[in-house]
């Protein structure tokens, strides 16, 4: 008698194995029960203007243009370093991306273990806009836990804004949790100007065991109370710096 659970993995580990070594420009690799298509997406220069894009949605959230090199930039890292997971709707139009680069480090903590480590990074999670809600992340989000799964990462983590972020919810949907020290989170600041910034977060979630976190000496720990908060003119947050 067949064992199905057995059958089903073996598929996802030949597949998964598959989405791991594929160059095509464009590969489908899975239709969902919507109608809407998960995929994968190499360096082209028509690539490079549909990844364009879906970066729309980081002008609008930190309020800078992302330029056509920029686009082709991060193409090329995530060709050459990394994947890159692409949702697609039900008439093939590309409107959500994940995009994932391995073994990427921090400066704000390193993760620790008594083996070398094999880290999938998401750099790029973003939904065009009216498309927003409708799960295409979160499927993205499933679909590389599984490609991290069955390519044998050790842990999956991501970057997110401090608070009011969407894609926190999304992560810690699928499992992540906030990267905290003796219940204190771990936050990174990145500059806007001399004194005027943006605090951000890690969410991570291991997928083998004996893995810890240890703070490097470029981390904050969050600091206590309510951050002084100010919107710029694209309606970004930006966080004061505590002294």
């Amino acid at each position: 008698m067949f064992n199905m659970k057995k059958i089903e993995e073996m598929y996802k580990k030949e597949m998964f194995r598959d989405v791991l070594l594929n160059t095509d420009e464009i590969k489908i690799w899975e239709q969902l029960d919507n109608g809407c298509f998960i995929g994968t997406m190499t360096y082209s220069k028509d690539n490079v203007l549909i990844l364009k894009e879906l970066l729309t949605s980081f002008e609008e959230q930190y309020g800078e243009e992302i330029s056509l090199e920029d686009a082709s930039d991060e193409l090329k890292l995530y060709n050459d370093q990394g994947k890159l997971f692409i949702y697609f709707d039900k008439n093939m139009k590309p409107i959500s991306m994940n995009g994932c680069i391995y073994n990427y480090h921090n400066s704000s903590f390193d993760f620790e273990s008594d083996k070398e480590l094999n880290l999938l990074y998401f750099y790029g999670l973003s939904t065009l806009k009216g498309h927003r809600g409708k799960g295409a992340c979160s499927a993205l989000v499933n679909f590389a836990m599984e490609f991290a799964k069955y390519n044998g990462f050790d842990l999956v983590y991501a970057r997110t804004d401090l608070v009011g972020s969407k894609s926190e919810r999304i992560l810690e949907a699928s499992g992540m949790e906030v990267c905290k020290i003796n219940n204190k989170t771990i936050v990174e600041w990145v500059d806007v100007t001399e004194i005027k910034g943006d605090y951000r977060k890690y969410l991570w979630l291991g997928l083998n065991d004996n893995i810890s976190i240890k703070p490097t000496n470029y981390s904050f720990l969050l600091p206590e109370g309510v951050l002084s908060c100010e919107v710029n003119k694209y309606g970004s947050k930006v966080y004061k710096k505590t002294k």
